[in-house]
């Protein structure tokens, strides 16, 4: 692994073994050993985010972690005051770290505050308008040759993407012709189903996300919240 991390670092071009690899090792030292895993993270999570389009959340409990538990317990967000941030003593401690992670980062700490009031917002309306449901049981995910490591990036994507209980299934779809995408987006294509397209340095990849119900105003409200948090624009 050390001469896959010196690549790394002198930005050599990783082979598609050496990527497989890196990852699995990154979330073995994630679960196992959160010191050494945050030293790891400090010195690879922007190569690897600028390089290889992979995101690596920043321990073992990260910000998507922290707005499920915020959809889950709809009363929180409420707690804010005057559009600022709930007091840390509103969640469990196992949130602690990560949250003071997003507190003491500006750029965290509005993106956060937009989702709080997205979240506020929609919690303040009927139920119609809700989010769907959770979903039972761990969310399917389904690449191209069943190889997730076939585009850099995709696997990690998924993954985030897959802690929000409201998606049951995750699917890539075909490549973009052409151009690659100006930009990034999660937009509406049926009342249980979301499209979207993902880019690392090669391409876009238009991919499907199911939802755990049928329902287009629901639809509408998921695109929103995953809008907000994944592309702040």
């Amino acid at each position: 692994m050390r001469q896959v991390l010196r690549k790394l670092e002198k930005m050599d071009r990783l082979s598609p073994k050496e990527y497989e690899a890196l990852l699995t090792y990154a979330a073995e030292l994630r679960s196992r050993s959160p010191e050494s895993y945050r030293l790891f993270y400090e010195r690879f999570a922007g190569i690897l985010k600028q390089e290889y389009a992979t995101y690596l959340p920043r321990s073992e409990r990260d910000q998507d972690d922290l707005i499920n538990y915020l959809l889950e317990n709809p009363e929180l967000p409420g707690l804010a005051v005057d559009g600022g941030l709930p007091p840390q003593s509103a969640f469990p401690r196992e949130y602690h770290p990560v949250l003071v992670d997003i507190y003491n980062n500006p750029r965290e700490a509005r993106l956060f505050q937009s989702v709080i009031a997205l979240l506020t917002n929609l919690a303040s309306r009927e139920a119609k308008n809700s989010l769907p449901r959770p979903r039972s049981g761990e969310a399917i995910l389904k690449y191209e040759d069943d190889n997730p490591y076939k585009e850099p990036g995709l696997k990690t994507h998924f993954e985030r993407l897959a802690r929000y209980t409201f998606i049951t299934r995750l699917q890539s779809y075909r490549y973009l012709s052409r151009n690659k995408a100006a930009f990034e987006r999660i937009e509406v294509i049926g009342p249980d189903c979301l499209g979207g397209i993902f880019t690392n340095k090669e391409k876009s990849i238009y991919y499907y996300i199911f939802l755990s119900e049928s329902d287009p105003e629901k639809a509408a409200e998921a695109c929103r919240v995953l809008n907000a948090i994944f592309y702040p624009r």
